[in-house]
């Protein structure tokens, strides 16, 4: 009986199979991999939801009348309101008021009576609502509801925390961008006035350029973004008076504290609404850029005066409040 043949020896396992050598992975590798991965991931987001609201594109300012320096004349804040003028306006330092720029100008006869640096172009963060709650005031139906989109939502920095699908009137809107600086509430008043962000702008731009603001550009409704966005103490205090000669914002300005329907409340940022005699408002704002800013207005002896700090050092609320009596103890209306 013929044997079968015999295995070649290379057929044979000659031994223990070696494993194959695994990659080694360094620890500090994969936490580098991980840490560029959200870098990446931030950034896009950044880019996706910064990068509309910084496009020079978004409503450039149209040709305006030549209006005159300061110190060369008055000059236009709105339609029926007695023009500004600086004419014999101090610019001494003020012990106590330290700003990059800043103004004092009466409310009513528009009369300056303290400037410094009053037309330089500085970022001016939050102080922005001021234009948005102006042009959002203006669109009517305050107390009808609208409902919160996608849109509206996904501004850096501080919100009240809107959520998509809430409905919400834009009188409590107004509250929430004036009284607590929600960036979403900007956005969501703009969105719900022009139909987008964009054209929002646009409209921002355009008013901008009808009350002669001529130091002034914006680039989005809130403020957050410093990019593109800048205006002046001479402009802020020109806006500041026709915001106070509308009459819902007028008292909203000047509250504490706010309630809206949905039962959320609203604080005022601005100090001086609690703590300065005659208290009337009107904003605060913060950026990294922009540093502390200040609108602040008061009425005593049936006086109103505007004071406007930009970039202020150490406590705005404290400098305007020693700007403000500097101003009712100096001057008489």
């Amino acid at each position: 009986m013929a044997r079968s043949p015999r295995p070649k020896l290379f057929a044979l396992e000659a031994g223990r199979r070696r494993a194959p050598d695994l990659p080694r992975f360094s620890p500090w590798r994969v936490l580098a991999v991980l840490v560029v991965g959200v870098v990446l991931a931030a950034a896009g987001f950044l880019v996706w939801r910064v990068w509309p609201l910084t496009d020079t594109g978004s409503g450039v300012i149209p040709a305006a009348p030549a209006v005159p320096s300061a110190g060369q004349g008055p000059h236009s804040p709105s339609a029926g309101a007695t023009p500004m003028d600086d004419a014999g306006a101090s610019r001494a330092a003020i012990p106590g008021v330290r700003a990059a720029a800043g103004i004092l100008v009466d409310a009513r006869t528009g009369k300056v009576l303290w400037e410094h640096r009053a037309h330089a172009p500085l970022p001016v963060a939050s102080l922005t609502k001021l234009m948005t709650a102006l042009l959002a005031a203006g669109h009517g139906g305050l107390d009808r509801p609208f409902t919160v989109t996608p849109a509206m939502l996904g501004a850096p920095g501080y919100t009240v925390g809107l959520t998509v699908g809430e409905r919400v009137t834009p009188r409590d809107m107004l509250a929430a961008a004036l009284l607590a600086s929600g960036n979403d509430a900007a956005d969501a008043l703009a969105v719900h006035t022009a139909g987008s962000i964009h054209r929002f702008v646009h409209r921002m731009n355009r008013r901008a350029a009808a009350l002669a603001l001529t130091d002034t550009r914006f680039s989005n409704p809130s403020g957050i973004i410093d990019a593109g966005n800048h205006s002046s103490a001479w402009d802020v205090a020109s806006l500041s008076r026709t915001v106070l000669h509308q009459k819902v914002l007028r008292h909203l300005v000047r509250r504490p504290s706010y309630r809206a329907r949905n039962g959320a409340v609203y604080l005022n940022r601005n100090p001086l609404v609690s703590t300065y005699l005659g208290a009337i408002g009107i904003k605060t704002g913060s950026t990294t850029a922009a540093g502390q800013c200040l609108a602040a207005a008061a009425r005593q002896r049936h006086r109103t005066l505007i004071a406007v700090l930009l970039h202020a050092r150490g406590d705005p609320a404290a400098g305007a409040a020693t700007l403000l009596d500097w101003g009712f103890a100096h001057h008489r209306g």
